[in-house]
């Protein structure tokens, strides 16, 4: 995979991993020594007590008090052998009236003699902390080395299971237009799965936007080929003839202008539309918005608009819905005959939603070759169909949405 090693997200799994494992030693490794150290303790203490009880059972036959002389007992063959295998170290053996407390650094054992004198037998850290730090160094090598061989597990498990990632990658920077983009990962994790179907999801529609856009522009081209040869042609005529009137020409232009006019406003109408889930939308409600959006336009024409008392809900795009019905009910209010009645009909056990309006002089949006082909494009868009309908004094358009 093409990915920064040291900020890849295989390396960060790994650092986490390995730190979880280190903090998880370091606890472990603190507890075990220090319960080493205790128990080791303990035995040099049971070993001290077992030598009191044996030198006063076997070698000390007289009483004894704080000035007695133990050295002998140092030399004892088998207190000699019990200490070899021992972890006492510097071993001192005296009499004293009370019980030798013990200390950080000293363990200490005694026992009550017949003459209500104490017998005590001391010994210091030095083998016990010898041997934990033998035993701590041991287990530091051994964790550095298994820590070593499970984090090359590790990165070898997590290449295996991100490898998918890589295929993403790899086929994403080596597609081109026109070729299928297969990005299923039947091998992969759940949720690389669910990353490589949304990134295909997303290229899908990217294409298809890209097609839209491609086919929308060849079609507007194509309409707006026809008025600018008119252009062109009058023009001409009128550079070649002497007798060409100027006024005529003047109002052939400008009606030629006025229609190419219309045309890039079709075209202009669709632009670009976002990608959007569709919501659930009350067209009542829809509706009267679009209605107070409109008032100057109602108000400047003195027209009257009439909406339903029952509406239904629909599930679609809320902004292109509401591009789509603006722009049906914007170009009913701008194109039929002032004074008139602009009627909003509604038949919910069809589900269906009609704009009427009288007809006016100017020609209405939808009307054109390419206003036809925008709206059929917008309800394959949005999810309704459509149906116009034309009488000599009426325009209708009747929109139709399917069952939720």
């Amino acid at each position: 995979m093409r990915f920064e090693w040291a900020s890849s997200l295989k390396f960060r799994i790994t650092m986490i991993f390995a730190l979880g494992m280190a903090i998880a030693f370091s606890i472990n490794w603190i507890v075990a020594i220090k319960t080493i150290h205790t128990e080791k303790a303990g035995d040099v203490e049971k070993v001290l007590k077992h030598l009191l009880v044996e030198s006063t059972d076997e070698y000390l036959l007289s009483p004894l008090t704080p000035q007695s002389d133990l050295d002998f007992l140092y030399k004892i063959p088998h207190i000699e052998m019990l200490l070899s295998d021992s972890e006492v170290s510097r071993l001192d053996l005296f009499v004293s009236e009370r019980p030798h407390p013990a200390s950080d650094t000293l363990i200490v054992s005694s026992i009550r003699l017949p003459n209500g004198y104490y017998l005590n037998a001391a010994s210091d850290h030095r083998k016990i902390d010898h041997a934990v730090r033998r035993y701590a160094e041991k287990l530091l090598s051994r964790f550095v080395l298994s820590l070593f061989l499970i984090l090359v597990i590790v990165v070898w498990i997590l290449n295996h299971y991100m490898k998918p990632l890589g295929i993403l990658a790899r086929k994403t920077r080596e597609w081109r237009k026109d070729t299928p983009f297969d990005l299923e990962q039947k091998e992969a994790a759940t949720e690389i799965r669910e990353v490589s179907n949304a990134f295909a999801a997303l290229v899908r529609r990217l294409e298809a936007y890209r097609q839209k856009e491609a086919q929308l522009f060849k079609e507007g081209a194509h309409e707006l080929k026809t008025p600018l040869a008119l252009m062109r042609s009058r023009l001409d005529v009128y550079e070649a003839s002497e007798y060409y009137d100027k006024e005529r020409f003047v109002k052939e232009l400008a009606h030629d202008i006025e229609r190419l006019t219309g045309e890039l406003k079709n075209v202009l109408f669709l632009e670009s539309s976002d990608f959007e889930e569709p919501v659930l939308l009350d067209l009542k409600q829809v509706a009267e918005a679009l209605v107070r959006k409109m008032g100057i336009l109602i108000e400047r024409k003195k027209l009257s608009v009439e909406l339903p008392e029952v509406m239904f809900r629909v599930s679609a795009p809320e902004k292109l819905l509401l591009k789509v019905l603006g722009a049906l009910l914007e170009n009913a209010i701008t194109y039929a005959t002032a004074n008139s009645i602009v009627q909003i009909e509604t038949l919910p056990s069809e589900r269906s939603m009609s704009i009427r309006n009288t007809i006016g002089n100017e020609k209405y949006l939808f009307s054109s070759k390419i206003g036809e082909k925008m709206l059929k494009r917008l309800s394959l868009e949005v999810g309704f169909g459509y149906q116009i309908t034309q009488t000599p004094t009426t325009y209708t358009i009747t929109l139709s949405f399917p069952q939720r």
